[in-house]
């Protein structure tokens, strides 16, 4: 029997709970402009109050009332209005662009300091889409509802002392369909809510499957994928037409449900005035006053109930800020380091980047200080993983890791990264000068000892080569290099550093073999007085190692010098063939 599989956007009528705690703690965390938003809200309420005042003096006029003074009092109100009116617009403007200010820089500032396990789970890209877009969520909130709800507030109860000066009848009546408004207002609220979150989690999707094409146009190209690409980015922009298309009819229902409140009420009121009209019991002048107040009541009415689907739409895209904001920060605390010297030692370390999957399971071993150490065992064993353990980028699940004796969850976090450099296989570059990424982390860096590293890491004649030379401006990721010059600056920017451990992860991995000779002199100088791990899949490496740590499907199997090594391990003989017996 066939199963329907259930619509991923189909509309729901829910919210998850803790919505409203976690929305209340964005405010908490985001450095509101509190001065601006006072005076823009006593600004706003003092607008209102000449608005009220300028309906009295409508009523009066329309009533026959001309006389000198209450057509002066009226244009002066109304010409005041204007000129606050546009007060509060710029007043607002200047808020707004502090609240956002202040929110991206926040969530900036957040996710510099999540640990690494977060970015595992998240899409980095979708981490930018929530900053751009969703960071907006609090300026939207107080300035497009919170505040507008205080106005709409105000207004009504400023104005529903005079409605009943006029008539009670008539004021009940009025006030009789506000519950239902204010029900119409509920349930659409929540499905906007739902219809939000999946709209904004549908263009963060939409944004990564463009990101990831455009980053790998070559590749599609290469293998003729580009029909099958642009099918995968189709069914993403179709399920966003279709959650537009709900969202627009929904739009349009919750407006003919208010628009026919609003019909039934106005049909009701006008009964009412007719029969207290033919009565006596009110005057025209009465009458014509309370239909003006009762506008503006009702008026009040239909923006706090449109305030409110706008809050609940903004809390769909609140939800994802909050993740963020609500995330644990790595543990900064510990002791100040700024001279961290001694062995690297791991006893019994055990840790995985999921809980159901270990990627090492019980290692033991040791980088000693003042020592070059190779790091070998094939693509995936845990390599790259335990060197990052060492540099705490994650956190054995179990297990201890020191240096000179002591656990290094005991230093400062800062501090201790300090005490590290490391060269990555993907040369990893920001997109600013050459100069810039070469320096960055170093402090200040004299052009003297800058063309040094340079010079060393053999990336100083293709450098000033560049338009610019140092000062030549660098693509996002570094794309106008190639890799082994993106490398190059990788090994350049080590050079620089005055950290006393390097980690080099298969630092001449993209380079031919008579340049990744010539770097392994340059590390064999830059190791003296320094403790280095270099992590390798070839051979090579093993003419600057004086110690060999082997892993094999998340263990050490071997370590110690290359021939006490090969002793215990299989890999390592054939991975080192002759230099074993030399």
């Amino acid at each position: 029997m066939k199963r329907n599989r259930p619509d991923p956007d189909r509309v729901e009528l829910r919210e998850r709970r803790g919505t409203w705690l976690r929305f209340l703690k964005l405010f908490r965390k985001c450095r509101l402009p509190w001065l601006w938003l006072i005076v823009y809200l006593v600004l706003d309420i003092g607008v209102i109050n000449l608005g009220v005042s300028e309906t009295d003096y409508t009523a009066q006029l329309f009533a026959g009332d001309t006389s000198a003074r209450t057509v002066t009092m009226l244009i002066a109100l109304i010409l005041i209005r204007l000129l606050g009116s546009s007060l509060v617009v710029f007043v607002g403007a200047v808020t707004s662009a502090r609240i956002n200010q202040n929110m991206r820089t926040v969530l900036m500032e957040k996710v510099l300091r999540l640990p690494m396990d977060f970015f595992k789970r998240e899409s980095p890209r979708e981490g930018v889409y929530r900053i751009v877009r969703n960071a907006q969520v609090i300026d939207s909130t107080i300035m497009l509802v919170l505040l507008p709800i205080i106005s709409a507030g105000y207004t009504a109860v400023a104005v529903i002392g005079r409605v009943f000066s006029h008539d009670w009848r008539l004021s009940l009546v009025m006030l009789a369909f506000v519950p239902i408004q204010i029900l119409i207002a509920f349930l659409f609220g929540r499905i906007n809510f739902s219809l939000n979150e999946r709209d904004a989690s549908l263009n963060a999707g939409l944004m990564q499957r463009l990101a990831e094409m455009v980053t790998n146009i070559p590749l599609a190209k290469a293998f003729a994928k580009e029909r099958e690409e642009a099918e995968k980015g189709t069914d993403l922009t179709g399920r966003l037409y279709r959650l537009t298309i709900k969202a627009s009819w929904l739009d349009q229902l919750k407006s003919l449900s208010e628009s026919a409140v609003d019909l039934l009420q106005a049909v009701a009121i006008s009964i009412t005035g007719y029969f207290l009209l033919s009565d006596g019991s009110i005057n025209t002048r009465g009458w014509i006053s309370f239909f003006l107040f009762c506008s503006t009541f009702s008026g009040a009415i239909t923006e706090l109930t449109v305030y409110w689907n706008n809050l609940k739409i903004i809390q769909g895209g609140a939800n994802r800020v909050a993740e963020i904001m609500d995330a644990r920060e790595e543990d900064c605390s510990g002791e100040p380091c700024t001279d961290l010297t001694g062995d690297l030692e791991l006893r019994e370390v055990r840790f995985g980047y999921t809980e159901d999957r270990s990627v090492l399971t019980g290692v033991n071993c040791t980088f000693p200080d003042y020592c070059v150490t190779a790091l070998l065992g094939v693509s995936g064993c845990g390599k790259t993983t335990l060197v990052n353990l060492l540099t705490r980028l994650y956190d054995p699940q179990s297990g201890t890791i020191t240096v000179d004796g002591r656990d290094i969850h005991g230093y400062a976090l800062q501090d201790y990264r300090a005490q590290f450099v490391m060269v990555s296989q993907s040369g990893m570059l920001f997109s600013g000068t050459v100069r810039e990424n070469v320096c960055y982390g170093n402090g200040a860096v004299s052009d003297e000892a800058l063309t040094d590293a340079l010079k060393q890491a053999r990336a100083y004649d293709f450098v000033m080569a560049l338009p610019d030379g140092v000062d030549t401006r660098l693509e996002e990721y570094g794309a106008n290099l190639s890799g082994g010059q993106r490398q190059r600056l990788a090994v350049a920017r080590a050079l620089l550093s005055r950290a006393h451990y390097i980690i080099l992860d298969e630092p001449a991995a993209a380079m031919d073999a008579i340049a990744a000779s010539e770097l392994m002199e340059v590390f064999a100088e830059a190791a003296k007085g320094r403790c280095m791990i270099v992590i390798a899949h070839t051979a090579a490496v093993l003419s600057l190692a004086q110690r060999v740590v082997v892993v094999e499907d998340g263990v050490v199997t071997a370590q110690g010098t290359l021939a006490e090594a090969a002793e215990h391990s299989a890999f390592l003989r054939e991975f080192a063939g002759r230099r074993v017996t030399q």
